[in-house]
């Protein structure tokens, strides 16, 4: 049956009808295609930032522990130096009188990483020890830092490759100086040695995964220690490792992503020369395991997107084949016009929300604040922002798994929608754990005060979190504020991010569970 044209009373062509469904199917495409471009793009931005926060992780904790290392190590170098003074003022006799080994002992039991301190002379025998006895007939005349004092006239401080200790058969780290007498000449060698099992210790105290390493290295590349292999990869060469071959050589410090030389495992690295001795430390997170926690974290948006996308182009092919089956007037196009309409305001909104909390998601939070931005810049008012970070999340996640995970995400960014009423807040999330609040027209005390109320209510809503390392045991925000009036320039909203991450680095690094503002 045909329909009549409402001008000319004739029936509708049938090319106006196939040419109508073929640019509605380019439009379902491409609606279709810009939603899927929309979410890889939202995944990638998401994985970027994981990677980096991973990276930053990994670079604080080997900073950190370069340190701790270089003060073992100069409690140690001012021990052995004190020695050798001793010895150049009293001469090498000094040595084996009973108040320079009581002097010894004193010295060792100040140094919870000192194993021993010895004294030996030019022959390699045992002349002084702040251990129980000399052996009558011991000779360390073959050992490797022996050798290499006799044959260099350098009398700085020297640590070696790891041996094991003849009197203890325990595992050390040597750290010698050369001695000389009066003419300069080799007259012996003082040595320090430092326990391993002080670093393996040490390093215990962190939580790591299965495949996450730390490790402490020789500048030659011999490994003096590293967790959690096993001693067999004690003093292994890591000169092949991108660490060495260019890594090194352009910085002292920082982060990489590289594939361990010990068991080829990719992990992302943070790494630390120390300043005063020949030492690097690195810590290394497993990406495997990065890759999986973040897919695990990101699988339920993935799902929901592919649903609401499936559902999207089902809607679109049955609008479309009722387009090309009742396309009769201009009423019916209309009609359809409107349906296509109220489609692409969907996938746009399902484009800026989150969809595991409702709130807004980064797209839509950078579009908002560039706003809020243009509008300081023509009132003169002030922009405030807020980040948040749920504290210590990751442990939540190893302990509460990842379901759990999700529900303290929700009651989180429900806490958070709830803080703030005024008409142009905008409450997202900004990516994992991290969450946001623009505040247009806001100062920054008036940002202070939104953040401290935030981070009360999530305290008193007292949602468990044992493993936090918190006294309150439970779920806490970090928070940083930050605030400006817009000049116009295009890198306003970078500076206020920047500065806003910065504050909230600052209350994290000052004990968390706090609010910090840029001032």
């Amino acid at each position: 049956m045909k329909t009549l044209n409402n001008k000319t009373g004739s029936a509708i062509p049938s090319y106006m009808r196939n040419s109508l469904g073929r640019t509605m199917a380019f439009f379902l495409l491409i609606t279709v295609l810009a939603v899927v471009g929309v979410n890889i793009w939202t995944l990638w931005s998401s994985w970027q930032h994981n990677q980096k926060v991973r990276e930053d992780d990994a670079r604080n904790l080997s900073v950190s522990l370069a340190k701790q290392a270089e003060d073992a190590f100069l409690q140690v170098d001012i021990t052995l130096a004190d020695a050798v003074r001793q010895l150049s003022l009293n001469g090498f006799g000094y040595a084996a009188t009973p108040a320079f080994t009581s002097q010894l002992k004193v010295q060792q039991s100040k140094l919870h990483q000192l194993h021993g301190l010895f004294i030996y002379d030019a022959q390699g025998k045992w002349v002084a020890t702040s251990g129980n006895f000399i052996p009558a007939k011991g000779s360390n005349a073959d050992r490797e830092y022996f050798i290499w004092h006799r044959t260099h006239t350098d009398t700085g401080v020297r640590v070696s490759r790891v041996i094991r200790s003849r009197s203890t058969g325990e595992l050390v780290i040597p750290v010698s100086m050369r001695l000389n007498d009066a003419a300069g000449h080799f007259a012996g060698v003082a040595l320090a040695t430092v326990k391993v099992d002080y670093f393996r210790q040490f390093y215990g105290y962190y939580t790591l995964g299965q495949r996450d390493v730390l490790a402490l290295i020789l500048a030659d590349t011999s490994v003096l220690y590293i967790r959690p292999l096993s001693e067999a990869f004690i003093n292994r060469s890591l000169s092949a490792s991108p660490l060495f071959t260019t890594i090194l050589k352009t910085s002292a410090s920082g982060s990489a992503i590289w594939r361990s030389a010990l068991d080829g495992v990719e992990r992302i690295y943070g790494y630390a020369r120390l300043e005063q001795y020949p030492l690097v430390v690195t810590a290394g997170y497993d990406r495997d395991t990065i890759r999986a926690e973040w897919f695990a974290a990101n699988a339920v948006d993935v799902a929901l997107n592919l649903v609401l996308l499936v559902m999207i182009s089902g809607m679109g092919m049955f609008v479309l084949r009722q387009v090309k089956a009742n396309v009769r007037n201009q009423l019916e196009l209309t009609q359809v016009r409107d349906e296509l309409t109220s489609i692409n305001h969907t996938l746009q909104s399902l484009a800026l929300t989150d969809g595991l909390t409702g709130l807004a998601n980064r797209r839509q939070f950078n579009l908002m604040l560039e706003q809020a931005l243009q509008r300081s810049h023509r009132s003169g008012d002030p922009v405030s922002l807020i980040m948040f970070d749920i504290d210590f999340f990751k442990r939540y996640n190893d302990t509460y798994g990842h379901v759990g995970g999700d529900a303290c995400l929700q009651k989180v960014g429900a806490i958070l929608k709830s803080i703030t009423h005024r008409q142009g807040d905008v409450v997202a999330r900004y990516g994992g754990e991290e969450f946001a609040i623009i505040l247009p027209s806001s100062s920054q005390p008036d940002a202070e005060k939104v953040a401290g109320r935030a981070v009360r209510a999530v305290m008193s809503a007292a949602i468990p979190h044992e493993s936090s390392g918190l006294s309150e045991g439970v779920v806490t925000l970090s928070a940083g504020c930050s605030s400006l009036i817009s000049d116009g320039q295009t890198d306003q909203a970078e500076r206020l991010k920047q500065e806003a991450d910065r504050a909230l680095y600052e209350a994290k690094r000052s004990g968390r569970n706090r609010v910090h503002g840029m001032s």
